[in-house]
C-alpha cells in the first residue's frame, strides 16, 4: 500500500514523501475490468474471506486499501498510456517486474471485444459504438474503451516508423513478444482496411484473423525479408511490386499447357505419397477450377478493393469449394502442400518444353511460392470444416 506523509509549511507548501508503491495485481485486474470500488470490495471479500466472520475493522481496512489502490491506478494511467514514461518516472517508485506486469495487463486484449471492432476505422464514430459492444460481450464499457484507445494509440505511434512492426511496438510500448505480435496484426488489418465484419466471416475468430495478418506481414509487405530491393522498410505497407508480378503471371499460369502439366505433376506426387485413389480422383476432377481460383485470387490482390475483401473472397472462392467437394482439413493440406512442393519441378519441365520462362527471366516460383505459402496457411487456419 502506498504510504503518504504530509508536511505543512507556513508558506502553505505541501510536500509529499512516499514509500515504494505496493501494487495489488488482483485489485488492478478489477480496476481494469471497470468494477466500482464497492463491487471490487465485495469480490475480494467473497473470494478471500467468505468463510469468516467479518469485523467492522476488517471491512474498513478492506475498503481503505481498495480505495488507495484505485486512486493509485488512476494516477498511474497516464504513464501506462505511454509505458516508457512509467519506467522513467520517479513519482511512484515501482519495482521493474511490477511495471512490466502492469503494462502487460493494461494492454491485454479481450478477444470478444476486439473481434467486434476489428477492421473498423478507429475514429470517434466507431468509439460511440463501444456501448453496444459492451452489451454484446458483457465486458464493461470502461474496458472496451481502454482496448479501443490502446489499439488507436499503438497505430498512431508506429504508423510512420520504418522497420519491423513487432519490434517497433515492443520498443514503444514495452510489450512481450506474443502480445506485440497480436497488436501488430490488429494494426495491420486496421491500416489496410480489411473487411472482417461480413456475416459469412462470423465464424472466424480474432486469432484466425491475426494469424493470417501475421503471415501477410512476414511474406507480402515491403518490410518482408523476401521483398525485392526497397527504399523503405515498412511492415504496414504491402509490396506493390510483388502484387503486380503476381497479377502479371496470371496469363502464363492459366495457359492450358501449363495447367495440364501442373495437374500431372500434382497427381503423380499424391500417388507417390500413397493417398487413397478416391481422394486422388476428386483432386483430378476438381483441379482445373481450384487452380483457376487460386491464380485469379492472387491476380486480383493488386486492386485495393479486392485486397480489402481478402477474407471474404478467400472464403467464397476457395474454402467453400473445398467444403463442397467435400475434403477434410487433412486432405486440403495434402493438396496445397503438393501444389507448392511440385511447382519448381513443374516450372523446370515447362521451361525445357516451351522456353517459358526464359533463362534470363525471373523464375515464376520466386513470386508464386511467396504467395502460395501464405495462402496455404491462411486456408488451413480458416478451414473449420
Amino acid at each position: 500500500m502506498l504510504t503518504l506523509f504530509l508536511v505543512h509549511f507556513r508558506m502553505s507548501m505541501n510536500v509529499f514523501l512516499c514509500d515504494p508503491a505496493e501494487i495489488d495485481m488482483a485489485i488492478f485486474s478489477q480496476w481494469l475490468q471497470g468494477l466500482s470500488i464497492d463491487n471490487a470490495i465485495k469480490n475480494r471479500h467473497k473470494k478471500d474471506y467468505s468463510g469468516f466472520e467479518s469485523s467492522q475493522n476488517y471491512l474498513q481496512l478492506l475498503q481503505s486499501e481498495t480505495e488507495d489502490q484505485y486512486r493509485l491506478f488512476d494516477l498511474l494511467e497516464p504513464y501506462l498510456q505511454n509505458p516508457n514514461t512509467l519506467m522513467d518516472q520517479h513519482v511512484f517508485p515501482i519495482p521493474y517486474p511490477d511495471c512490466k506486469e502492469l503494462i502487460e495487463q493494461y494492454y491485454a486484449l479481450d478477444e470478444a471485444v476486439i473481434r467486434e471492432f476489428l477492421g473498423k476505422k478507429l475514429n470517434a464514430r466507431h468509439r460511440r459504438d463501444l456501448d453496444d459492444i459492451s452489451k454484446v460481450t458483457g465486458v464493461s464499457l470502461k474496458s472496451c474503451c481502454r482496448q479501443f484507445d490502446n489499439i488507436k494509440q499503438v497505430l498512431k505511434a508506429v504508423d510512420d516508423l520504418e522497420g519491423s512492426l513487432v519490434d517497433n511496438i515492443k520498443k514503444e510500448f514495452l510489450l512481450a513478444d506474443s502480445l506485440a505480435k497480436s497488436y501488430a496484426s490488429i494494426v495491420f488489418i486496421s491500416a489496410n482496411k480489411f473487411e472482417t465484419g461480413k456475416k459469412r466471416l462470423a465464424y472466424m475468430t480474432l486469432s484466425d484473423f491475426t494469424y493470417c495478418a501475421s503471415l501477410m506481414i512476414e511474406y507480402w509487405t515491403v518490410g518482408s525479408d523476401i521483398a525485392s530491393a526497397r527504399a523503405v522498410d515498412d511492415d504496414l505497407e504491402l509490396d506493390r511490386d510483388f502484387l503486380q508480378e503476381l497479377h502479371d503471371l496470371k496469363l502464363y499460369l492459366t495457359d492450358r499447357t501449363w495447367v495440364d502439366r501442373r495437374q500431372r505433376f500434382i497427381l503423380k506426387d499424391l500417388k507417390k505419397k500413397l493417398h487413397q485413389a478416391g481422394y486422388i480422383s476428386t483432386v483430378e476432377s476438381n483441379f482445373k477450377i481450384i487452380h483457376k481460383n487460386i491464380v485469379s485470387f492472387g491476380a486480383s490482390l493488386l486492386h485495393s478493393r479486392d485486397l480489402k475483401d481478402f477474407f471474404v473472397d478467400l472464403h467464397e472462392k476457395l474454402i467453400e469449394h473445398f467444403l463442397q467437394i467435400p475434403w477434410s482439413k487433412a486432405q486440403v493440406e495434402a493438396f496445397l502442400t503438393s501444389f507448392i512442393d511440385t511447382f519448381s519441378e513443374c516450372e523446370a519441365a515447362h521451361a525445357k518444353a516451351t522456353g517459358k520462362p526464359k533463362p534470363k527471366e525471373k523464375p515464376w516460383r520466386i513470386v508464386c511460392t511467396r504467395y502460395y505459402i501464405t495462402l496455404k496457411n491462411c486456408i488451413l487456419q480458416l478451414y473449420h470444416g
